[in-house]
């Protein structure tokens, strides 16, 4: 598999992370894997054969050239021959403000944002496409990172073990009405899921490096759950399959398409 990060341009990096493309030429047999919520929405677009995409025990849909915003659900994509995506990973404010029409449920970008980026430029030059793509979306002022968004999702990201959320309106200097009414507004979810979501995907991230034999109860316990049973029925709900199932069989090519690097 060939994984590249691309870089936006300095105007976009408040609101884009990164852009990535995948190469990978066609699996033996198909390939699964889960693509793991982390509070951020992405584009996907597809440059060669398109795979498929479902959520646990859904129908499946073809996975090209969609646009997937923030939630909690997990998607299974399976690939059978060679793949070829490029994809935009947005900041937990980004895809809103770029796009505040745009709806709650994965939909076709053509559907919902117009006519997609040039392919045959993708494949040459992914970043500078996009670049010249996301421009037409950009606010005439483009604002800058949401004060208080980027101070809770960065207190958020840096440990999600650690955080209660009961206590982040106080040590965020704010009302709890104001910090609920600023996360669905400008992400998508309310704090509690941005903690659960960032929680769980510190979990899945552990079991995915291989734990070099660490019980997974301290996984557990590391993660922010009180316990090994918690963390595996968090985990069931997050994704419906056991952890061994998980680590065993759904590893692939959504542990880089998800949030590499």
């Amino acid at each position: 598999m060939e994984y590249r990060r691309h870089e936006p341009a300095p105007r976009l990096t408040g609101l884009v992370e990164h852009y990535w493309s995948v190469i990978e030429p066609a699996p033996p047999a198909p390939l699964r894997a889960v693509l793991v919520p982390d509070g951020r929405a992405t584009i996907q677009l597809c440059l060669g054969r398109p795979g498929r995409r479902f959520t646990v025990g859904g129908p499946a849909q073809e996975n090209a050239d969609v646009y997937l915003p923030t939630g909690t659900q997990p998607f299974v994509i399976e690939q059978e021959g060679p793949s070829h995506y490029v994809g935009i990973q947005f900041t937990p404010w980004g895809a809103r403000t770029l796009f505040p029409g745009a709806p709650e449920h994965p939909a076709q970008i053509q559907d919902v944002l117009g006519p997609l980026p040039g392919k045959p430029a993708l494949a040459v030059d992914p970043a500078r496409e996009l670049d010249r793509w996301l421009d037409a979306f950009l606010p005439a002022v483009v604002p800058t990172a949401p004060d208080l968004l980027a101070a809770a999702t960065e207190r958020i990201d840096a440990d999600p073990a650690a955080v209660e959320v009961g206590a982040l309106p106080a040590a965020l200097a704010v009302s709890s009405s104001t910090l609920y009414r600023t996360f669905r507004r400008g992400i998508g979810l309310s704090p509690k899921q941005y903690v659960q979501v960032m929680r769980h995907r510190a979990f899945t991230d552990a079991l995915l490096a291989g734990t070099g034999g660490v019980p997974t109860a301290l996984v557990a316990s590391l993660s922010g759950y009180a316990d090994q049973p918690h963390a595996a029925r968090e985990f069931t709900r997050f994704t419906g399959m056991t952890t061994t199932a998980f680590r065993d069989t759904y590893d692939g090519i959504a542990r880089l398409m998800a949030r590499s690097g």
